[in-house]
């Protein structure tokens, strides 16, 4: 068999091995471009501004829940999550959720928060708001800072025990403790009043009270300031609207001389500033008469300061009568405060109102 030379054509081009050279680079060279723009993407939603954004657009669109809500920006323990994102939506209502139409400002480190910071943030038209960020993982969690209300401050005699939404008030929010209006002559045994200071609230509270000695009331003296009073019960209501209506009465009298000293001197605490202030009382400078009368009497704002001391408010007329001339009205206002003991009420102090 005979040999024969094959032709192959001669050598092989190079052109195929650069341009898969080429195509290896490229590849590479867009896989690290891919790994480095995933890696500055990275960089960027870890940092405060991207937080801050999420949580804008979070609050915006009603995303959050109750769950979400940390314990750390509840201003008080009154205030709920609700309350709170609530307050958020409100706050950040309007804010632009784009970062080229805000500026970020931090404050520094958040109080009472370990390695959390403070940052504030303003759009183009001065709208500002207040962020807390936490750290989470590589990045932060951003949370916008709600106003608490005005401390509201909350009187109640200490044998009530005072609800705030419900929930009862405590050491933490008691501020004094002092005697009584009107109470003041008995010392340390005086029926006690306690002040509460309520802080960090969100919204306008619920404020209730209960006793054992009767049903409560709660009287707003203005928007920060609630006033506790206790009513009596039906037998105390009915013993102490009848004391107050016969003491009111022969005190007015004593007044206008027209009552002894004797008369009524068993229906007052001995021994106090006030009785002795009656015991020498001069009425000589009362206008001369000839008789006296009660108009329009009323016995009103009973009010219970404990098991044995009560205050309550009578008003009326008196009239003030001498022959040949028109009579006299005068129009009074007694608060009358009293405290009870083996013989009943006694008066312990009265201011004309």
């Amino acid at each position: 068999m005979s040999r024969e030379k094959r032709d192959y054509g001669g050598a092989r081009p190079f052109w195929p091995w650069l341009l898969g050279f080429a195509l290896v680079l490229c590849a590479a060279g867009g896989a690290a471009l891919w790994a480095l723009w995933g890696a500055l993407e990275r960089y960027e939603e870890s940092m405060p501004e991207a937080a801050i954004l999420r949580s804008v657009r979070a609050v915006q669109t009603g995303t959050l829940t109750e769950e979400d809500v940390p314990a750390a920006m509840l201003p008080g323990r009154f205030a709920t999550a609700r309350q709170y994102l609530d307050e958020a939506q409100k706050l950040l209502d309007g804010l632009p959720d784009d970062r080229d139409s805000l500026r970020f400002v931090q404050k520094g480190d958040a109080a009472g928060q370990d390695g959390a910071v403070t940052y504030v943030v303003v759009d183009d038209e001065d709208g500002r708001a207040e962020f807390t960020l936490f750290p989470d993982g590589q990045g932060w969690q951003a949370w916008p800072r709600v106003q608490a209300l005005s401390a509201v401050t909350i009187r109640a005699p200490r044998s009530a025990s005072v609800f705030v939404d419900g929930q009862p008030l405590g050491e933490a929010e008691l501020s004094a403790t002092t005697a009584a209006a009107g109470f003041e002559a008995l010392g340390e045994s005086a029926p006690m009043e306690c002040t509460w200071r309520v802080e960090g609230l969100l919204e306008e509270p619920q404020v209730t009270a209960e006793s054992g000695e009767g049903s409560c009331r709660v009287e707003w003296e203005n928007p920060l300031n609630a006033l506790v009073t206790v009513e009596p019960n039906a037998e105390d209501a009915a013993a102490l609207e009848g004391f107050f209506d016969r003491t009111a009465r022969v005190y007015a009298r004593y007044v206008s001389a027209d009552a002894s000293f004797a008369e009524l001197q068993g229906a007052l605490v001995g021994d106090t500033e006030f009785y002795n202030s009656l015991r020498t009382f001069d009425s000589s400078w009362y206008v001369s008469h000839d008789s006296t009368a009660f108009e329009d009497f009323s016995v009103s704002e009973l009010e219970s300061l404990g098991p044995d001391a009560a205050a309550g408010t009578v008003r009326f007329t008196y009239m003030v009568y001498k022959e040949g001339l028109r009579p006299r009205s005068y129009p009074s206002v007694y608060r009358m405060y009293a405290v009870r003991g083996e013989n009943g009420w006694k008066l312990l102090d009265l201011q004309v109102q």
